[in-house]
């Protein structure tokens, strides 16, 4: 950034409970690497059928500003550890899904990366799974037919389709990704998985530069955990999309490894996946890396690549130095005492 000109604007959404404790200590990591960024802050308390309209509506406005968004986990009332049955099945719908269909984000990109210090099998793992973000059964549509049976729509059209497949496509080419998987379960959804699959042959072929591949979801999650290095980028739906990069995560090394980056036509919001854990709330205790992966992402995005190498240097450094983590990474650290090593490993670094 030249001398003088003004930071990006981002705006941070912070959700209630774990979002709130770690993202101070997380913003202290992002300035000691050098990062320029005007924050435009905004806190999220847990959603409830009367808050939701008004909470969200709040977010939204302070993305569509910015056009960048960090996010931490939203919590709604049928979170875990929390709600009643009642409210797990009548409450509001999940504040983070609806919020990535009000604000347009229609492509999920879920990088699948092991890293230097996080314990794996499957070291130097890099796929990518893109994820149509917002329709399939995430549009929420359910009522019950008679007492005791219920239907769920799952709901797919060709508009949707189209648009995150060209998406997948330009982003293999930009990224140079050599070829795309694409996942469904056509074989028995003939209609709904068997749309998109005809919508992504079809486009496919006008890509003959990029190799395709097909594979029913039960399949391909056998084939992630046997050899996830045959695969290269994912493309898939809502539903699949979720269940597939929370595996890929466990296989790159667990929630330390997880984040999600949305993306719409005139926004992006970087994403802990992570975030709801109400029993180590209040202990500050909490894993710092699921808030910090999507924010060197963020970084990367704002051409801020040497601040963005620097968190991930010093990330590398504190893992394999395994004398201050969390106890979620096999320690006894405190969120603050892990914050402070990475400091200390970046501030080293600069020196």
């Amino acid at each position: 950034m030249s001398a003088g000109a003004r930071p990006p604007r981002v705006a941070l959404i912070v959700g209630e409970g774990v979002g709130t404790e770690v993202m101070p200590h997380a913003l202290r990591v992002l300035e000691a690497a050098g990062t320029s960024i005007e924050w435009l802050r905004v806190d999220v308390p847990r959603v409830t059928d009367d808050t939701a309209t008004s909470l969200l509506d709040e977010v939204v406005e302070a993305v569509r500003t910015c056009g960048l968004g960090l996010k931490t986990r939203l919590l709604g009332p049928g979170g875990t550890g929390a709600g009643t049955e009642a409210t797990v099945l009548r409450g509001p719908r999940n504040p983070n899904v609806e919020l990535r269909q009000r604000l347009g984000l229609f492509a999920g990109i879920r990088p699948i990366r092991s890293f230097a210090g996080l314990p794996t099998r499957y070291p130097g793992l890099d796929v990518v799974l893109i994820r149509e973000n917002t329709e399939d059964v995430y549009r929420g549509i359910e009522h019950e037919i008679t007492a005791g049976v219920v239907q769920s729509l799952k709901v797919v059209t060709r508009t949707a389709c189209e648009r995150v497949t060209r998406f997948a496509f330009d982003y293999a080419a930009q990224n140079r990704r050599k070829h795309m998987t694409f996942v469904h379960k056509a074989n028995i959804m003939k209609r709904s998985d068997g749309l998109f699959l005809d919508v992504f042959r079809r486009i496919a072929a006008e890509h003959p530069e990029i190799e395709t591949r097909e594979s029913i979801v039960d399949a391909c999650c056998m084939q992630l955990v046997l050899d996830p290095y045959r695969f290269d980028l994912i493309l898939t739906g809502n539903l699949y999309g979720d269940i597939l990069s929370s595996l890929g995560f466990g296989l790159a090394g667990g929630i330390s490894a997880g984040l999600s980056i949305n993306v719409g036509d005139d926004c992006r919001v970087f994403e802990a996946v992570h975030g709801d854990a109400p029993q180590i709330l209040g202990a500050g205790t909490a894993n710092p890396l699921p808030l910090l992966r999507p924010a060197v992402a963020l970084l990367r995005h704002l051409d801020q690549e040497a601040a963005a190498q620097r968190i991930r240097a010093a990330v590398s450094q504190v893992l394999e130095a395994r004398a201050t983590l969390t106890p979620d990474l096999g320690g006894q650290a405190t969120t603050s005492a892990m914050c402070d090593a990475l400091i200390g490993a970046i501030t080293a670094d600069r020196a």
